[in-house]
C-alpha cells in the first residue's frame, strides 16, 4: 500500500512539473515585434506653416499592440548673407532657433527644437563712405550661402487606443524659426528663402502569439486530464 501511494504521488508530481513547464513555455510564446510607418512630411513651406499629417493605423490583426513611438524631425533653411556695419573690424556668429511641434489630439504634444549657430566669420571694418552703407559686396560682406539644420524628437503616447485600426490618425504639425547674429554692434543680415518641413513616423511594438500555442494548449490540457486520473 505504501509502495502503491509513493508512485502514484511520484507520477502525480512528474504531471505537475510537465504541466508548469508547458505553461511557462506557452507564455514565452508571444513574441515581440515591431515596425516603422512611412514617414509623412509636410514638404518644404514658408515659416511659420501649421499642416496636418496622417499615419496609418496599426492593424490589430497582426498582434496585439503594446507601444506607439512617434519620430518628429524638424528641417530649416535659407540663403543668408551678413555684413558688418561697424566702424571696427568683428566676428560675427548667425544663429537660426526654430521648432516643430506635433500633436496627435490626444496625449502627445512634442517639439522638435533647432539651435544651431555658423561661424563666427572674421569681417574686415564696414567700408563706409559713411558708416554703416551695406553694399553688399566687399571684406566687411559674408555670402554664407544656403545652410540649414535639422532635429529631431521621440514621444511616447499612452493612448494605444487612438493608433489602432484600418483608417489613419491625423498629426498637427505647426513649424516656426528665426534668425539672429551676433559679434558686432552693427550689422545687415539678410535672409532668402526661409524654409521649414516637418515629418513624422511611428514605431509600432506589439506582440505576436505563435501558432505553436495551439500545441501547448493541447499539452497542457492533457496533462491536466492525466493528472485528475492519477489522482482518483
Amino acid at each position: 500500500m505504501k509502495q502503491l501511494t509513493k508512485t502514484k504521488l511520484t507520477k502525480t508530481t512528474g504531471i505537475v512539473s510537465v504541466t508548469a513547464a508547458l505553461l511557462l513555455g506557452l507564455a514565452s510564446l508571444a513574441q515581440a515585434a515591431s515596425y516603422n510607418t512611412a514617414t509623412e512630411t509636410t514638404g518644404w513651406q514658408g515659416l511659420g506653416f501649421t499642416d496636418t499629417l496622417y499615419l496609418p493605423q496599426f492593424d490589430t490583426s497582426l498582434g496585439t499592440l503594446t507601444g506607439v513611438t512617434l519620430h518628429i524631425t524638424d528641417a530649416e533653411q535659407a540663403e543668408v548673407t551678413i555684413e558688418n556695419g561697424s566702424a571696427a573690424p568683428a566676428s560675427i556668429t548667425v544663429n537660426l532657433a526654430g521648432s516643430v511641434e506635433a500633436t496627435d489630439n490626444d496625449l502627445i504634444d512634442s517639439i522638435a527644437l533647432l539651435n544651431k549657430s555658423f561661424g563666427p566669420y572674421s569681417l574686415s571694418a564696414n567700408e563706409g563712405p559713411t558708416i554703416p552703407t551695406y553694399n553688399g559686396s566687399g571684406p566687411d560682406f559674408q555670402d554664407l550661402g544656403l545652410i540649414s539644420d535639422t532635429a529631431t524628437k521621440t514621444a511616447s503616447s499612452s493612448d494605444l487606443s487612438l493608433y489602432e485600426g484600418l483608417g489613419t490618425v491625423p498629426i498637427d504639425v505647426t513649424g516656426a524659426g528665426g534668425w539672429s547674429a551676433s559679434g558686432s554692434t552693427a550689422y545687415s543680415l539678410n535672409i532668402n528663402e526661409f524654409a521649414g518641413e516637418g515629418s513624422v513616423y511611428a514605431t509600432y511594438t506589439y506582440t505576436v502569439p505563435e501558432p505553436s500555442s495551439a500545441l501547448f494548449l493541447g499539452l497542457g490540457g492533457l496533462a491536466l486530464a492525466c493528472y485528475r486520473r492519477f489522482t482518483r
